[in-house]
């Protein structure tokens, strides 16, 4: 049979269709092969973006856990250390930073003692019982300068026992006679201290001036 040189056209047209045809199915299987494992390796990807971004929340969590533990005070016998203190006696020096608050502690809060400094509550507590530590101070001199006090600012009280840090979380004035203004059953250790209100008042005021400070330092006491 002879070739017709009329066919080589056709010929060409259908050897091209083959090789496409060819092609396409080659790409097709080739597809259905490599998807699986594309998707496989998205899915790996998503896993660990998740799992990375947990992390964060964990160390955070674990933070603030340890940041709930309240910190483990030194205990320490008071009567290895001189003992109460008596009514009367100087047993610590106050003061409050930023401010010129500055004086000698006394444990009683007489006329007496309020003459020389401030004057511990001795119905309250006294730094490291446990509970509300209430000392007064005279507005025209030792607590005069209470009005340069500033939320966050440290009291101070260095006594013979220990060094106390209080940090002052509020200030208000009330009248004298509110009973609200101040708790003597706190359990925890805090400390108030209130002069006569407004600053510098020399003669009688029914008001007071309040600052309320939690402890952040400092020993606890037992007998």
């Amino acid at each position: 049979m002879r070739f017709n040189p009329k066919m080589r056209p056709l010929l060409w047209g259908v050897i091209v269709l083959l090789v496409v045809g060819i092609v396409c199915m080659m790409g097709l299987i080739f597809s259905n092969m490599v998807t699986p494992e594309a998707v496989q390796s998205d899915s790996m990807t998503v896993l660990v973006v998740s799992s990375s971004s947990s992390a964060p929340l964990s160390i955070s969590e674990s933070s603030s856990s340890s940041e709930s533990v309240p910190q483990v005070r030194e205990v320490i016998s008071i009567s290895e250390h001189g003992g109460m203190p008596y009514v009367g006696e100087a047993y610590g020096r106050l003061t409050i930073s930023g401010t010129k608050v500055d004086c000698d502690l006394y444990y009683g809060d007489s006329e007496a003692q309020l003459s020389k400094g401030g004057g511990t509550y001795t119905e309250a507590k006294i730094p490291g019982q446990n509970g509300t530590v209430l000392v007064a101070g005279h507005t025209g001199t030792f607590f005069r300068d209470f009005e340069s006090a500033q939320l966050g600012a440290d009291i101070m009280i260095e006594t013979r026992y220990g060094t106390f840090h209080y940090e002052i979380v509020d200030m208000k004035d009330a009248r004298a006679d509110d009973t609200t203004a101040y708790d003597l059953t706190k359990p925890e250790e805090n400390i108030i201290l209130y002069t006569c209100y407004p600053f510098g008042q020399l003669g009688p005021t029914p008001f007071r001036y309040f600052i309320y400070g939690k402890l952040v330092s400092g020993p606890e006491i037992r007998a």
